[in-house]
């Protein structure tokens, strides 16, 4: 029997339909399962603080209450560091596994959330080589042919990448133009 399952989710419903065959493999016996996805990594934020465009006369200390409420030192609500974006997404995708797991709960077997930034396909065979997983269960999106051949296909890599067995869900219904997104990156 699988000790460990890694099932990587990417926002979609059509990603989410690994969850039940994952449920049933932890009712099953299986050790527990781990929540995975890769997100973009966000930038920070770089909005330009609107500027004074004229010169203005110093006028000693009764031009300060005025300069002081143009020039106020506190940075714009709005901007945020590369490091305060990046612990935010990680906080909304953290949210995300957090719902798409709670059915996995009802199984009593411990179920894990990881987030990771990067390319997609890369991430999930590097986190699934570092973690030992016994089995990734993941949906395809149903492409084939050409449109797998030029944008390639992470399904298909995980595969070819051999670190686990891959249980791989087809979908019941064909593939959306676009997947149903996450909260939106800001940035």
């Amino acid at each position: 029997m699988f000790e460990k399952i890694l099932v990587p989710l990417d926002g979609s419903a059509l990603s989410e339909e690994a969850l039940p065959i994952a449920k049933r493999l932890l009712e099953g016996g299986a050790g527990e399962a781990t929540l995975f996805i890769a997100g973009e990594a966000p930038s920070p934020t770089r909005r330009r603080r609107p500027g004074l465009r004229v010169a203005l006369p110093i006028a000693g200390a009764a031009a300060a209450p005025f300069l002081s409420a143009v020039l106020s030192p506190a940075p714009p609500a709005y901007v945020e560091t590369k490091d305060q974006a990046v612990e935010r997404r990680e906080h909304e995708l953290l949210e995300y596994l957090d719902q798409a797991g709670r059915p996995l709960l009802a199984t009593g077997r411990p179920v894990h959330a990881a987030v990771h930034f990067g390319e997609p396909a890369k991430e999930v065979i590097d986190f699934a080589r570092r973690g030992r997983f016994d089995l990734i269960v993941m949906a395809t999106h149903g492409r084939s042919g050409l449109e797998e051949t030029l944008h390639g296909s992470v399904t298909a890599q995980v595969i070819r990448s051999g670190v686990a067995p891959v249980l791989v869900v087809r979908p019941k219904r064909s593939a959306p133009r676009r997947k149903a997104e996450l909260p939106a990156a800001e940035g």
